[in-house]
């Protein structure tokens, strides 16, 4: 190790914990009520406006509804006529529970020549890396994982193991008895890497997606700044993210 860096105040979310917490905060205001496992048809538009929201459970009458369905978002779109511009990355994470080397007080440390990161939980560490050349696919509820990206991070004669910067992780590798499973999911890239935020040239019909792997960083800040939109406390020349901006479309070069 020839040179590291350490923030004091970075940190980490839950994302389960922080999407309950929200939905608990504003279901005590009782303003709000929630429901679950009901699939978005469709919508019905009159003079080219929203009107309606079609799901599995009936028709929801509105004139303001916010599409944020991840990396479902263009199908939903699709609903309305509206081309909502997202490149879908596959994306693993390793789980590994219960490793005792793991120091529960650490920071998530990260290898910046490799993009190789873990990071204490469940007393254990969750370890991460970003895998170069994926290719774009549709989007997908049960996302497939591959054991490689295990090894690749584990394995400490591979070029992006943890154990490059953290040596303890060769003794967990040398140990081969902890447990390990693999998750996946995807990235929904707008075509600048930036969010798409506010109204769609459907009127009454908004959007907040396309966080491009930054999701739980901005989510909170990126949904009030919508939710200004919404009730007019921003003006929509306001929003540096607005669906309408001049977008640099490229080819999706994801380190």
């Amino acid at each position: 190790m020839v040179g590291a860096r350490f923030r004091a105040g970075d940190g980490w979310l839950d994302v389960r914990k922080l999407s309950l917490g929200y939905a608990l905060a504003a279901q005590q205001t009782g303003r709000v009520s929630f429901t679950v496992n009901s699939e978005v048809t469709g919508f019905v538009l009159r003079g080219g406006a929203l009107k309606v929201v079609k799901t599995t459970n009936g028709s929801i009458e509105t004139a303001t509804a916010v599409i944020a369905a991840g990396p479902f978002s263009s199908i939903v779109g699709s609903y309305a006529g509206v081309n909502i511009p997202l490149s879908l990355v596959r994306r693993q994470k390793l789980v590994m529970p219960d490793v005792a080397e793991v120091p529960q007080n650490a920071p998530m440390t990260i290898d910046e020549e490799t993009g190789s990161h873990w990071r204490p939980a469940m007393r254990g560490a969750l370890a991460l890396r970003t895998v170069p050349g994926v290719p774009p696919g549709p989007p997908l509820d049960d996302v497939p994982t591959s054991a490689q990206f295990a090894f690749d991070l584990l394995d400490p004669a591979s070029p992006y193991s943890v154990a490059r910067i953290s040596p303890f992780w060769r003794n967990v590798w040398a140990r081969g008895t902890d447990h390990w499973f693999l998750q996946a999911g995807q990235y929904a890239y707008s075509p600048d890497h930036r969010p798409l935020l506010g109204p769609t040239p459907v009127p009454g019909l908004y959007v907040n997606c396309g966080y491009s792997g930054h999701g739980i960083m901005t989510s909170g800040g990126a949904s009030r700044l919508v939710v200004d939109i919404i009730t007019g406390k921003l003006a929509p020349d306001g929003n540096p993210f607005r669906f309408d901006r001049p977008i640099l479309y490229r080819e999706l070069d994801i380190l």
